[in-house]
């Protein structure tokens, strides 16, 4: 059998649950397409699914999109591949998604299909046996050592697979239609694929599969569906809706995203660097072509798994409403200051109570609160969130507090009846419990597979009726609003709201940057990216100084030690900020969860005005 040239490996969606669009799709595989491979997992949106067994989607939204990879499998044989099923990748999830799987091939009457599940839950027997070895660190310098009651509160413990076991399941069950896995290093289904279809080339494997994992994100305008054209020395990535192209730009930019750094990609096995990779864009001016990763792996015994977990704290309950007042607002920290007074006089058992306003300074900063405005906003918004050891006593502190918003007093008080807009009911909202992540460390294996159980089935059915007939849609631009009708990038104006006007020979970083943003690195780093669209301005702003270590640390008041890495990444035109989190991402007292909204005070930061910007 000669060796094949290419490979191609479909990503309908960055996110199995989030949706796609049905046409694209089905014109990817009636073109031909070697596997759908799709990623279902994150610890974007905090502990829950961990702490409390959890999805990250619906069994309906799964059953939705797994029908279509399902009829893909049965009418043109390609094969699927999904990673951490659910979104924690708990082998009850692993269960969920074969039991769905059960269900469309009954439903449908589908062929029979092969099914390998594989497992990542780990026995805290062997977490705590390897904790008292001392063999367990943790998983960057924002993460304290693990604890023998992190281990015993701990709801399930998931090991972050890397590409062995999937090999494993392969090469075991070649004739596989699906495999589901439990937690995943995120590029490992698309590199382990490669792999057992004869491109053994790591460097490339795991490139491709670490931007590919997320879809179309690369393209400009960011979109869903994604084609990766696997060769030996290179691969093409080309997003599906005709209204995205990627670019050398946009395809480099995305190994900024939610990474600690962007040269270097800690995984299971080794790293990849990737300081001499080039990005070349084709003349179809949609599609660009990848190569010089390093995949360096690690040296014998080095082998690490990444361990997550999460357990309850409590329980909590919130409430949200807000104020008109202007003589309330003028004095709005000293009567919230009443507010918990009231509070603690009422409720005679231990509480943590936070109120968080919006509109009058940047609370949902995780940083030192910015100054008020030098106008009062016309109204403001609060939320409330109490947690106590019992939901009764959680719900008690914030009926207190909304209470004392309702009805406390302050100083020039004139609206007597009341204080507090309350626009929904309950007006008590009782949330249940409070999880936090309690795990998230590294280690060692002598055996990349020996911790991930592999089993499989064929799911059948007992009936004679045939499938239904494949109808694959037209495609409409009108499904993607977002994309197919934008304009294009240099015709769109950018709003400009800073104010007031910045002084004579300076300008905000915020109109200065093409791009500015924050983002969770993970449950316990955040992650800050400033981009520029050419060249000129990225020398400009790296030799500026504005932007260096110690302004970046005052900026945000946080220590200089505080920051994990600062790297200028000229191949994205960009400079990537990363800190430890103040909070761990999801634990009571948070603000935002996915990190995404504190890069605001980036925008206000001076920079001289650059002269002859379009040198």
């Amino acid at each position: 059998m000669s060796q094949q040239d290419e490979l191609k490996i479909l990503t309908p969606v960055g996110m199995l649950g989030y949706g796609f669009d049905e046409a694209l799709f089905w014109s990817a595989v009636s073109d031909g397409v070697d596997a759908i491979i799709c990623d279902s997992g994150s610890t974007d949106s905090g502990p829950a699914r961990l702490a409390l067994g959890t999805m990250s989607g619906s069994r309906e939204g799964y059953t939705a999109e797994l029908e279509k990879f399902l009829l893909a499998a049965h009418h043109f044989h390609v094969p699927v591949l999904i990673g951490s099923a659910g979104g924690d990748g708990a082998n009850d999830h692993v269960d969920i998604f074969v039991d769905i799987i059960n269900e469309i091939v009954t439903r449908l009457h589908l062929r029979p299909m092969k099914v390998v599940k594989i497992y990542a839950e780990v026995s805290k027997d062997i977490v705590q046996s390897e904790l008292d070895a001392g063999r367990i660190t943790p998983c960057g310098d924002a993460v304290p050592e693990l604890q023998q009651n992190d281990v015993e509160d701990a709801s399930r413990i998931v090991a972050q697979m890397g590409i062995e076991p999937y090999l494993k399941a392969m090469e075991e069950h070649p004739d596989f239609d699906v495999i589901i896995g439990g937690r995943s290093y995120d590029p490992a289904p698309y590199a382990a694929f490669c792999v057992h279809k004869g491109f053994p080339n790591l460097d490339i494997a795991w490139h491709m599969g670490k931007i590919m994992e997320c879809g179309a994100l690369c393209a400009k305008p960011k979109s869903r569906e994604a084609l990766a054209i696997v060769r030996h020395d290179s691969f093409d990535l080309r997003p599906l809706n005709p209204s995205s192209r990627c670019t050398a730009v946009s395809v480099a930019a995305h190994s900024l995203y939610e990474k600690t750094r962007p040269d270097i990609l800690f995984g299971p096995g080794g790293s990849l660097y990737l300081q001499d990779t080039t990005y070349e864009e084709l003349p179809d001016n949609r599609t660009v072509r990848v190569r010089g990763a390093k995949f360096v792996p690690l040296e014998q015994g080095q082998y690490t798994v990444k361990l997550e977990a999460a357990r309850t704290r409590g329980y909590h309950s919130c409430f949200f409403g807000g104020f008109t007042d202007p003589i309330l607002i003028s004095q709005i920290d000293s009567f919230i200051r009443t507010v918990k007074d009231h509070v603690a006089s009422v409720c005679k058992f231990p509480y943590d109570l936070k109120l968080t306003t919006y509109g009058t300074r940047n609370q949902i900063s995780m940083f030192s609160d910015t100054n008020h405005g030098e106008t009062l906003p016309p109204s403001i918004a609060i939320h409330g969130d109490a947690r106590a050891e019992t939901q009764a006593q959680a719900t008690r502190v914030i009926h207190a507090a909304r209470v004392g918003c309702m009805h406390g007093s302050y100083p020039g008080q004139v609206a007597t009846s009341g204080n507090f807009a309350m626009p929904c009911a309950p007006l008590d909202i009782p949330m249940g419990r409070v999880c936090e992540f309690c795990i998230y460390h590294l280690m060692p294996v002598d055996d990349p597979t020996a911790l991930f159980h592999i089993s499989a089935s064929v799911v059948d059915h007992n009936s004679d009726e045939e499938p239904p007939a494949l109808v694959i849609p037209a495609y409409s631009p009108s499904g993607f609003p977002h994309a197919s009708v934008a304009k294009p990038e240099n015709n769109v104006p950018r709003p400009t709201i800073l104010s007031p006007p910045a002084p004579p020979g300076m300008c905000y970083l915020g109109e200065f940057a093409s791009v500015i943003r924050s983002k969770n690195a993970g449950p316990y780093e955040l992650t800050f990216d400033i981009m520029f669209d050419s060249l000129a301005k990225y020398f400009f702003a790296k030799t500026s100084g504005v932007l260096d270590v110690p302004k970046f640390a005052e900026l945000y008041g946080i220590q200089i030690s505080d920051i994990v890495a600062a790297v200028w990444w000229e191949p994205a035109m960009a400079l990537k900020v990363t800190v430890k989190r103040p909070i761990v991402s999801g634990r009571f007292g948070e603000t935002d969860t996915h990190g995404s909204c504190q890069h605001a005070k980036l925008l206000r930061v001076l920079i001289p005005a650059m002269k002859d910007l379009d040198e």
